[in-house]
């Protein structure tokens, strides 16, 4: 996975993803987990569009079509500073709770795209936390299984390639146990 030496630019996908500082949990409760996802559309969606996310305890994957030039400055940062002051809050702990800047790859065709969405979703299963992705409740994958008439997820980027949710289902769950991603390693 190649990471980000480069500016988040206007009409571009990335996938981006950050751990707790020395792999430690970023998610305490259920509670942390809903405030991370009201936080994420605060604070992303005026500026992008949301293609998939995965809360995982120890740290996040989002997949992102970023919409204006000041996306990291104006949006990614202070959603992380948010999240991270309201923790440091509640725990009574103090400094970083990210390990570091975030990581981002810039998605360059159709094949990452569709290997960085099931990787995403597949995250918990990989984990042992869950035997199917659907069963996480910290994800998108149910938005994309169960379509609604309004969403906060863009489903239209990835849908484009699928006939109906049991398809992309199929893509997303077949193989499970042999799966490997072509362009992203196992980070715990």
């Amino acid at each position: 996975m190649a990471t980000r030496e480069f500016p988040l630019e206007p009409d571009q996908i990335y996938h981006i993803c950050n751990r707790g500082v020395n792999k430690e949990d970023i998610f305490f409760s259920d509670r942390n987990y809903q405030f991370f996802i009201r936080q994420m559309y605060k604070y992303l969606s005026p500026r992008s569009e949301i293609i998939s996310y995965c809360l995982m305890p120890n740290h996040f994957h989002l997949l992102l079509k970023v919409t204006f030039t000041d996306f990291t400055k104006l949006s990614l940062q202070l959603f992380l500073m948010s999240y991270s002051k309201a923790i440091n809050s509640e725990r009574n702990r103090v400094g970083s709770l990210f390990q570091g800047r975030f990581k981002s790859s810039l998605i360059v065709d159709d094949a990452y795209l569709l290997d960085c969405f099931k990787y995403i979703h597949l995250n918990p299963v990989k984990a042992l936390l869950v035997k199917s992705p659907e069963l996480w409740p910290y994800s998108s994958y149910l938005e994309y299984l169960n379509p609604k008439p309004i969403t906060r997820i863009d489903t239209s980027m990835i849908m484009q390639f699928f006939e109906n949710p049991e398809e992309l289902k199929d893509f997303v769950e077949s193989g499970i146990e042999e799966y490997q991603s072509k362009y992203f390693r196992e980070e715990s």
